[in-house]
């Protein structure tokens, strides 16, 4: 990684408010599992207890980074760019059809066993939080501990509507500093800084010189159901979700934003009623991207939870 990198690392953590011991670079690799070229980052201190992170739709591994620098001196952190985001590779053409969900989760399986740890805690946030929570509830034996970041087998619809539409409005831009400016307008709560640091890692150039977001945004082939299948499907997964949630037995900690337009006070609360084993920590001053928003809080409050179940 470049000294500009390290310069943006160290601007953005001031402005989000990070006491680093060192600010330090994590180790960047690749490692061919499922099929695909997946990208990860390595934070050090191997002789730490093991935690790996799994960001939300359309971020990457980087997404971690500032709440990883309050982090980095206790545990040894992995975080990994999930296929189709960041560095990793996407699916193949004729991988489209199937669920990316059950791709991902194929994914983080083969990569524990890669990573041969005899136990982590798994961290998720958003679409990385739906892929922990059905990771822990087929493979528990692996883990120590579960962390969910605002999410929840049902989501609202605001939120949704809202990210889907920032998304397509900056799906092609010609200058990095536009990217930025729309990015401040959607999320006036961050400072500039960290989002010129977010944006840096999940933007790349096109052939013909304009900025796009590094995640997949290829359509998927259309399921030959009817209107009435369709939802009937959708009820089925929801269902499935909830039971993945009921069957986590291990320590789990469910991270909520004060301010998240997605996980609702309602469905937070179901989910610790349906958790055999969950606590739920609101975060203030934060939306949907708590460990982002509050990466200081965020980093305290698992520290916290980490140090009582580990």
């Amino acid at each position: 990684m470049s000294a500009d990198y390290q310069a943006l690392m160290i601007d953005c953590a001031k402005a989000a408010g990070v006491e680093a011991e060192e600010f330090a670079l994590p180790a960047e690799h690749d490692v061919i599992l499922n099929g695909i070229r997946l990208h990860w980052l390595d934070w050090g201190n191997r002789h730490l207890p093991h935690v790996l992170l799994l960001h939300g739709g359309s971020l990457t591994a980087h997404t971690w980074d500032m709440a990883a620098l309050g982090l980095r001196h206790k545990y040894h952190l992995i975080a990994l760019d999930q296929r189709g985001h960041g560095d990793s590779e996407w699916t193949a053409e004729k991988y489209l059809h199937e669920d990316s969900g059950d791709l991902m989760l194929e994914d983080t399986r083969q990569f524990i066993d890669y990573l041969n740890f005899e136990r982590l805690t798994l961290v998720g946030m958003s679409m990385g939080g739906m892929n922990t929570i059905r990771f822990a509830s087929r493979y528990p034996v692996r883990l120590d501990a579960v962390g969910i970041v605002d999410v929840a087998p049902v989501s609202m619809m605001e939120g949704q509507r809202e990210m889907h539409d920032f998304s397509e409005a900056t799906a092609e831009l010609f200058d990095f500093e536009d990217f930025l400016d729309r990015a401040k307008r959607f999320m006036p709560h961050r400072p500039e800084a960290h989002l010129r640091y977010s944006l840096t890692h999940s933007l790349k150039k096109t052939q013909d010189g304009k900025y796009t977001w590094k995640r997949d945004r290829r359509p998927r082939p259309p399921l030959d159901l009817s209107e009435q299948e369709l939802e009937q499907r959708a009820a089925e997964r929801v269902a499935a979700r909830w039971q993945d949630v009921r069957n986590i037995t291990l320590p789990t900690i469910l991270f909520r934003g004060a301010d998240s337009k997605i996980l609702s006070p309602e469905v937070a609360d179901q989910m610790i009623d349906a958790l055999p084993n969950g606590r739920l920590m609101v975060i203030p001053d934060a939306t949907h991207n708590v460990h982002s928003d509050n990466p200081v809080r965020f980093a305290s409050e698992l520290d916290g939870f980490l140090g009582e179940v580990l």
